[in-house]
């Protein structure tokens, strides 16, 4: 959407970088144009035939705004100092706000350019970076941010710093009204990565989004996601929380590009090759690989770089004897957890997904069906659920030597269906075939104890439960509020991280989700 708007020239956004951070200019720019901006770049507007000096000067002239791509290298560029200098002088004291400063490095600003608002986007993942920018852009607009609820009363500071704390023993309270609209039995649930979204499979052979930033007006977006002939079984969100990938009866899994959930759509053909139902289904943290579990008591993992064109990894994972229930990525995507109805769980190294090994042998802990696996958030502890009416816990700080901590989480008057880690691993969500969802404190693993009581409404066993990675607190709100109207392209491309940087950080949760089979069958 460079270029000419309405018949003349003119942009929203002229992007001001040099040759070092051009993909940082290009990734901000698709950011930009995804939501209906008009962007000038000079990667992809100054094509053969331009006076490149000309069109430079047309962008700082008749674009309403400029955005410096900051990092060391920018301000120490000549060029780039002329057109951010450009942008200050038509605006000296910022009032129409012309100059908007985007850093990519943690550099410092010189004179008046240290006095001006920036907006920072290094050292954080894709999905926050592009959260930051157009929440940014959009303050910008606006000249103001002002949320739309009404903050909170402040508490008084604590006067001396409290210990390390357990997780809270407050008994947690339902948010809003139950979601309603699947006609069968809810299977599955899933966070997005923002934790503005929140999708729900179930028997009736569809998949529901639902708005979920106030979680206490949970609302759904458009219409169910339609296309599998069987019930589905499981659903899980990509890293990015541009894709959702489900698996089903009907022996596939699909994936959905969800960048605008109103107008969800089903990428590519469904992923064939199971010869049963498939159960479960993971995205390793890169977002690169997926895997998938099924009644065949196989494991599959695909590569789907490329989600439009998904492949398998090799043959598929075949040491279970019985049907394979749930699957988990370690947090490093190193590690494979798989677990079945043979009442195993077994660990994969996947660090080569065409060379996948198992890490010894079978952990047998459980005396019936392992229904759900889930690693911790820092990979050293893995939980397992069963049908034996118990969960457990397991030191896999070697996982080849993996071992259980202490004995089994009992209070389940039925099977454990689901197992959870909160995202600061203290506490661990447990859903069972007694309709109820418990809380345990697993900040010391040895000496797992229950967290107030059951939580109960539910009138089915409850087969699955997801924690919030964010609590759905205000900014992500607003992401969910200026939500592209158009889909992203899946060849949107990456938000770049500089050399000895990783992507880091997101809010502890407040917020957990569950969803029970009503029919009590199946």
């Amino acid at each position: 959407m460079s270029g000419l708007g309405g018949g003349t020239v003119g942009w929203d956004f002229f992007i001001s970088y040099t040759a070092e951070d051009q993909a940082w200019a290009e990734w901000v720019a698709w950011q930009l144009e995804a939501v209906r901006y008009r962007v000038l770049i000079q990667s992809w507007d100054f094509v053969p035939g331009s006076d490149w000096r000309f069109k430079m000067e047309q962008g700082i002239t008749h674009a309403t705004r400029t955005i410096a791509v900051l990092s060391d290298s920018y301000l120490s560029s000549v060029y780039g100092g002329e057109e951010w200098r450009a942008a200050r002088a038509a605006d000296p004291e910022g009032l129409a706000r012309k100059l908007l400063p985007v850093r990519v490095e943690d550099c410092d600003r010189p004179g008046v350019l240290r006095t001006v608002v920036s907006v920072d986007l290094f050292d954080v993942a894709a999905d926050v970076a592009r959260l930051r920018l157009l929440d940014g852009v959009r303050a910008a607009l606006a000249g103001r941010v002002k949320p739309e609820a009404e903050p909170s009363f402040p508490r008084l500071p604590q006067r001396t710093p409290p210990p390390r704390a357990s997780p809270p023993q407050s008994r947690p309270r339902p948010l809003g009204v139950p979601l309603t609209g699947h006609t069968d039995r809810v299977r599955s649930v899933a966070f997005s990565p923002d934790g503005g979204l929140l999708a729900s499979a179930a028997g009736d052979r569809t998949v529901r989004l639902w708005a979920v930033g106030n979680p206490r007006r949970a609302r759904p977006i458009g219409a169910p996601l339609t296309g599998h002939t069987g019930g589905v079984w499981s659903v899980a969100f990509a890293p990015d929380g541009l894709i959702l990938a489900t698996t089903s009866n009907d022996q596939t899994v699909r994936l959905w590009d969800v960048s605008d959930p109103s107008n969800a759509c089903l990428i590519g053909r469904p992923l064939a090759g199971h010869t049963g139902s498939v159960r479960s289904v993971a995205f390793a943290p890169d977002g690169l690989t997926l895997a998938t579990t099924s009644t065949d008591r196989t494991v599959r993992l695909w590569d789907i770089a490329d989600p439009s064109r998904a492949q398998p990894f090799g043959d598929p994972l075949t040491a279970h004897s019985a049907a394979v229930w749930s699957v988990a990525f370690s947090t490093n995507g190193y590690t494979l957890a798989t677990a079945g109805a043979d009442r195993t769980l077994r660990l994969w190294d996947i660090a080569d997904p065409y060379l996948v090994e198992p890490l010894g042998g079978p952990r047998i802990g459980h005396t019936d069906s392992v229904r759900s696996v889930a690693f911790s958030p820092d990979g050293q502890i893995v939980a397992t659920a069963s049908s034996d009416q118990s969960a457990r816990l397991w030191d896999v700080t070697d996982p080849r030597r993996a071992r259980p901590f202490g004995v089994g989480l009992t209070g389940h008057n039925g099977r454990v269906e689901s197992a959870v880690f909160s995202p600061d691993g203290r506490t661990l969500a447990t859903a069972g075939g007694d309709q109820t969802v418990r809380l345990w404190d697993v900040t010391d693993p040895h000496r797992a104890r229950s967290l107030s009581r059951p939580l109960t409404g539910h009138n089915g066993r409850v087969t699955s439960a997801g924690f919030a990675p964010d609590g759905g607190d205000a900014r992500h709100r607003r992401r969910l509020r200026g939500m592209a109207l158009g889909r992203v392209s899946s060849l949107n491309p990456q938000v770049p991280v500089l050399p000895g940087r990783r992507p880091s950080g997101r809010a502890s949760p407040n917020v957990m989700a569950s969803c029970a089979d009503c029919s009590g069958s199946g």
